[in-house]
């Protein structure tokens, strides 16, 4: 089976590293038509660069924080002016603060809930107009184990994430009329450079991994890479019987 996303235009937050950045390679190399990629960070790693310089006709960087209504006005209007709409959107950015929730600040609290939640809702303000015209497109929203289950540690992160879950069934629901599908993926701990960096702050990086690949039945973490291949297979017509569904990709995380 050849997976194509040729014709489509894509966007995908949190582009700038992890599942974010694999997802955006992934998509070009499935024949993507158009793909914007937003983030927030001030240096784009080198294999975004050189896509974005090898494709440029392809591939849009845009700079922008998900918290803020403007960044989602930003890509939309990008677009709908260069690529007359969006088929696909990747809601991946995502942050997270490793504390019971009695010790988070009201600052931190609202960063990871204006980043991982109200983040969806700008993004639908802006793109579920463009699509409902269409009466087509696909919105794929990264989500977690911690939205299922409770996990230490996971103050603000967990509830976020459960209403992420809930927030694309709800959509799924509202836009199935027009065409519109919506589902969520629910990663177990995915190999990025910030599990990297966390390993190195534990003191002890080999039984910080470890611990981690214990805790999922199969024994490993997932790559970026498999989980951007998933991605595509959803934002492709071989998907189109798939929405409101949150998707566990996880390793057996939930299922012991």
């Amino acid at each position: 089976m050849q997976i194509s996303l040729s014709g489509k235009t894509a966007v995908v937050t949190g582009a700038a590293s992890g599942v974010g950045l694999a997802t955006v390679h992934q998509f070009v190399e499935s024949g993507i038509e158009h793909l914007i990629a937003v983030d927030y960070t001030p240096e784009l790693p080198g294999s975004l660069k050189n896509l974005l310089e090898s494709s440029p006709d392809r591939v849009q960087f845009l700079r922008g924080d998900v918290k803020e209504r403007s960044t989602h006005d930003k890509y939309a209007e990008l677009a709908a002016r260069k690529f007359g709409g969006v088929d696909v959107l990747v809601n991946n950015a995502g942050v997270s603060v490793v504390k019971p929730i009695h010790e988070h600040t009201e600052v931190e609290w609202d960063h990871v809930m204006d980043t991982n939640v109200k983040a969806l809702y700008w993004s639908a303000k802006v793109i579920l107009p463009m699509m409902m015209q269409r009466r087509s497109g696909v919105i794929l929203n990264t989500g977690s184990i911690s939205g299922h289950v409770g996990i230490l540690k996971q103050g603000a992160y967990g509830p976020s994430k459960g209403a992420l879950h809930q927030m694309t069934r709800q959509m799924a629901i509202e836009y199935a009329p027009y065409g519109i599908r919506v589902n969520a993926v629910a990663l177990g701990t995915v190999d990025t450079p910030i599990v990297q960096w966390s390993a190195e702050q534990s003191g002890n990086p080999e039984a910080f991994l470890k611990m981690l690949r214990d805790n999922h039945p199969i024994g490993r973490i997932a790559s970026a890479q498999e989980v951007a291949c998933f991605y595509t297979y959803l934002a492709s017509d071989f998907a189109t019987f798939f929405t409101g569904s949150i998707l566990s990709m996880d390793g057996g995380f939930i299922a012991h």
